[in-house]
């Protein structure tokens, strides 16, 4: 089996680079409040009014579809950064890239869509408030987080069972 949709192997390394700095900033950012103050910007906001409390009934609030706003951009480029190189360390192949490599990888993505999944009903049966949302802007990386720590783990675990052999 043919594993066309994966980065090529160097974009593992690249992407480990990439990780271990937005992990920190992301860490700051979401429990410290962290922002770049030259990240102060007027961007492009669309829906920027707050959400009607009544379905299908227009308010003041909510009638612009978009505006200028100001803001800082920390944590889109964090997130943004944390996204892909998080996508380039799970999906780029392997040295050596076979079907029981495939089988690892399909069964790690399924292990970590459990466990996102599962992080979610919790969430919703027993967390409330502005503590929902943090969990939620967390579980966004979980499944990415999970399967890279849950695809390594057992890659690292076959290559000691060959080596005891």
């Amino acid at each position: 089996m043919k594993a066309n949709l994966l980065f090529p192997n160097k974009f593992k390394l690249i992407g480990w680079i990439l990780l271990v700095p937005a992990a920190l900033l992301g860490y700051f950012v979401i429990f410290h409040d962290f922002e770049f103050s030259f990240l102060d910007i007027s961007v492009l906001s669309l829906f920027p009014g707050k959400f009607n409390a009544t379905p299908g009934i227009p308010s003041a609030e909510t009638s612009v579809f978009w505006a200028i706003t100001k803001n800082n951009l920390t944590n889109e480029i964090v997130g943004i950064l944390f996204i892909v190189a998080a996508l380039f360390v799970a999906f780029a192949k392997e040295k050596h890239e076979d079907e029981y490599i495939a089988k690892i990888r399909l069964d790690s993505l399924l292990w970590a869509t459990y466990a996102t999944y599962g992080i979610l009903l919790f969430s919703l049966l027993f967390i409330y408030d502005f503590s929902f949302l943090y969990v939620m802007v967390i579980n966004m990386f979980t499944l990415l987080i999970v399967f890279i720590f849950r695809f390594n783990y057992l890659l690292l675990k076959i290559k000691r069972q060959n080596n005891e052999k």
